[in-house]
């Protein structure tokens, strides 16, 4: 196998009908800002145009929700109120936009990114697919940075798995659904199938949260891993009715408020090793919705992007349309999200090398 092979993502070059945006264009494009007075740019640059937030995943999901909620209060909040659409991009747990979007979209201001939070670790772990370099991006902010929020595994409550001993008993395994392609679902089982030495199948192949949730309402898997904001949207019904059983809890080293009959994934590892996995795996969570620039975007843009994302994250209606949705805001800026990645770069290899032997489970 590869280094840094992820299963189920594919590695080659996705077919394209545009002729990608070639250096002397950025150049170009760079230099007509550069030309225009940084006031000017603040306050007439967006005037009558339309900026793109794109989504590395199907509609439908929690990243999608997060996007629609910050298109329709964002533009408010920047000079000259220019109209914001949500595209979708979904591929290879959103490496298909981020690649997309560090290679190919215009550096003009105009076109955001939201990839998965896991994407942007993926050339620290080698991962061939990942054809950008991180520290280049352009971070905006996260909306959400899971201070209300946590990772879980699930199971239906009709299971016979009421904890995480009942999974490591010999016998028929524990099933768990998840994504094709990588993303938190995907990494959160099977960190916790080695981890806690779980007796349990992965069914992957699913397009996105709304089939494993129909998977697992139909009976076909018995759980998943799912963050607590996007269960309240994919299985409310499941919530209401007590129809779910949480085994064990991610992204918090103690226990959540939300959930506190949950043990938390440190408080379960037997040792050091297995807590710094455990660390390593909830890292990106800190960043759980990035929004993000193609590299190179010009730095009074990238000002006004960044206090107009803020600023959205603090507008009452805002708030309000996110409790109804019951989607955690708990914003963190672009600032913020570069020193988190900074930290990821400097974990020791011998660790990293292991993440990844778990993640390339066949």
């Amino acid at each position: 196998m590869a280094p840094g092979h992820r299963p189920g993502v594919s590695f080659a070059r996705e077919p394209t009908h545009r002729e990608p945006m070639k250096p002397i264009r950025f150049a170009l494009a760079a230099l007509a800002l550069a030309a225009t007075p940084v006031h000017a740019q603040q306050s007439d640059y967006y005037r009558g145009k339309t900026i793109a937030v794109t989504v590395g995943y199907a509609p439908g999901g929690g990243y999608d929700l997060y996007a629609r909620l910050v298109q329709k209060f964002m533009g408010k909040y920047i000079p000259g109120n220019p109209a914001i659409v949500v595209r979708n991009m979904p591929g290879a747990g959103s490496l298909t936009l981020a690649n997309w979007l560090y290679n190919d979209a215009s550096r003009d201001g105009l076109n955001i990114g939201l990839t998965s939070r896991i994407a942007p670790f993926e050339p620290i772990f080698g991962n061939a697919a990942a054809r950008f370099q991180t520290e280049k991006f352009v971070w905006i902010g996260t909306p959400a940075s899971y201070e209300d929020d946590a990772y879980s595994l699930i199971v239906r409550s009709d299971s016979r798995f009421r904890t995480l001993a009942d999974a490591r008993k010999p016998g028929p395994p524990i099933v768990f659904g998840g994504f094709a392609n990588g993303g938190s679902d995907t990494d959160i089982t099977l960190i916790a199938k080695s981890v806690f030495r779980l007796n349990a199948k992965f069914i992957r192949g699913y397009s996105g949260g709304p089939d494993v949730g129909l998977a697992m309402n139909r009976g076909e898997i018995d759980g998943r891993a799912i963050g607590m904001s996007s269960l309240l949207t994919l299985h409310a019904d499941l919530v209401r009715e007590k129809k779910i059983t949480y085994l064990v809890q991610f992204g918090h080293k103690q226990r959540w408020k939300g959930l506190p009959d949950t043990p938390t994934a440190t408080e379960l590892a037997d040792n050091d090793e297995d807590r710094a996995i455990i660390e390593l795996a909830e890292l990106p969570f800190r960043m759980a919705r990035p929004f993000v620039l193609p590299p190179d975007t010009p730095a009074p843009l990238v000002e006004t992007l960044r206090k107009a994302f803020m600023a959205a994250h603090r507008d009452p209606e805002l708030l309000a349309e996110a409790q109804k949705l019951q989607i955690e805001v708990s914003p963190l800026p672009g600032a913020d999200v570069q020193s988190i990645l900074t930290r990821a770069a400097a974990i020791p290899r011998p660790l990293v090398e292991r993440y990844k032997s778990i993640l390339a489970e066949p």
